[in-house]
């Protein structure tokens, strides 16, 4: 079979792909999208062809598109991708506002092209093996969910930001949600269908330069009446990344703080006499599949599931495990917990974009934080505090100190 051509479109993250679709037997990278010109010294006698044009870019001829460029402009590029003829792998999250999502699903419909969000959260050992048990009905049915994804970037804002608009230096906590709910949603099969945001205020973020809050939190009700309480995002002391589903028969989560890796399973049973029997089991998760060739790859292997899950898609001619509208279920409660604490923690509807007589009540809502849709009337700022005012000495000694790594990280480059 001819290899499918891959374009890959930002190259700070897009490097793990890089490699994992090259490491593909049926993919070969052909041509990457960079707007820092040092990075093109990589690919010299590469044969890859570099470019600085997203327009050009997507001119080349390529059957997929990865898309890694700024987290709140992925879904115009993905738009323009699939619109030339692409398939899309997008990485999260999938949109900014409510109308881009709505352009997002009708053009995969109308394009027929296959769209897979990379969510890569959803394939660690550990979120794999909470999938295998969840689908045995060894928990029963989901009755409830928490997951936090706490990731304090104080100390690394230099290396992740380089101007005063980055979306890092804006962006509330609660949209960037994925890493934390679309592991329950592809674990448990459920949607959220409503949800109530909340928002710790910026206190230790403007210390970098930060203008979005410190913590987002959100409490969604599922489609089967289960209750998940998420953290997104989140600037605290200790980082963390945890999941726990209950069921009707018992509940399994990771461990929280160290050896993330090992499972803890506990379930009950009543015989006839109402007498409970529990049971504790915890161990290592491991993957079912693909074992050694996933270990090879980024974010504990899972970087791996995701690029064979999209290009067995394609090549199948199958709906990808988190398809746009899956995607749309991972991002919109996000967008919509900070617009309910925005508005004084108001419960508010996730619309299902499967459906469209939704979207069209959707199609022109650009409710947005961020500071380049300011002109647009009614839009929000970034905390719930208001505007938050950066002393100009914060954003000099950070990147100051960008300056610096940028200069170690050119001569990586050039080795």
């Amino acid at each position: 079979m001819k290899k499918l051509k891959v374009g890959i479109f930002g190259l700070k993250r897009g490097f793990t792909f890089f490699n994992l679709f090259n490491s593909n037997p049926y993919t070969t990278v052909v041509a990457v999208c960079e707007k820092n010109e040092v990075i093109k010294k990589f690919f010299e006698n590469k044969n890859i062809y570099f470019y600085t044009d997203y327009d050009k870019f997507l001119e080349h001829e390529l059957d997929i598109v990865v898309i890694c460029n700024y987290c709140t402009e992925h879904a115009p590029a993905a738009i323009k991708a699939l619109n030339s003829g692409k398939h899309v792998l997008s990485e999260v999250t999938a949109c900014k506002t409510l109308a881009e999502g709505v352009e997002l699903c009708r053009t995969v419909e109308k394009t027929g092209k296959v769209y897979m969000l990379a969510e890569n959260y959803c394939y660690f050992s550990y979120t794999q093996e909470m999938k295998n048990v969840y689908e045995k009905a060894i928990l029963g049915e989901y009755t409830y969910g928490e997951a936090e994804y706490i990731h304090d970037c104080r100390p690394i804002m230099h290396i992740i930001t380089d101007q005063k608009n980055h979306w890092r230096i804006w962006l509330p906590p609660t949209y960037y949600c994925t890493h934390s709910l679309g592991p329950i949603i592809t674990i448990t099969k459920t949607r959220p269908v409503k949800v109530v945001g909340f928002v710790v205020p910026n206190i230790l973020s403007r210390e970098v330069g930060r203008l979005g809050d410190d913590w987002g939190i959100f409490v969604c009700l599922m489609d089967n009446g289960a209750i998940t309480r998420i953290i997104s995002w989140s600037t605290g002391p200790r980082d963390s990344i945890w999941y726990r589903i209950y069921g009707t028969k018992g509940d399994i989560e990771n461990n929280r703080l160290k050896e993330t890796n090992t499972i803890n399973l506990y379930t009950i049973t009543m015989d006839k006499n109402l007498k409970f029997k529990e049971k504790i089991k915890t161990y290592p998760a491991k993957f079912k599949k693909y074992t050694k060739k996933a270990e090879k790859y980024g974010h504990g292997g899972s970087d791996f599931f995701v690029v064979w899950e999209l290009v067995d898609s394609i090549v199948k001619n199958k709906k990808p495990p988190i398809d746009v509208y899956m995607a749309m279920d991972m991002t919109l409660p996000g967008i919509l917990a900070y617009k309910s604490a925005y508005l004084g923690n108001i419960p508010l509807e996730i619309p299902d974009f499967r459906k469209e007589e939704v979207r069209k009540k959707y199609e022109n809502d650009n409710w947005s934080p961020d500071p380049k849709d300011k002109h647009i009337e009614g839009q929000p700022l970034p905390s719930i505090l208001g505007e938050i005012k950066i002393p100009d000495i914060v954003y000099e000694k950070l990147f100051k100190k960008r300056k610096k790594y940028l200069k170690e990280y050119e001569k990586s480059i050039q080795v």
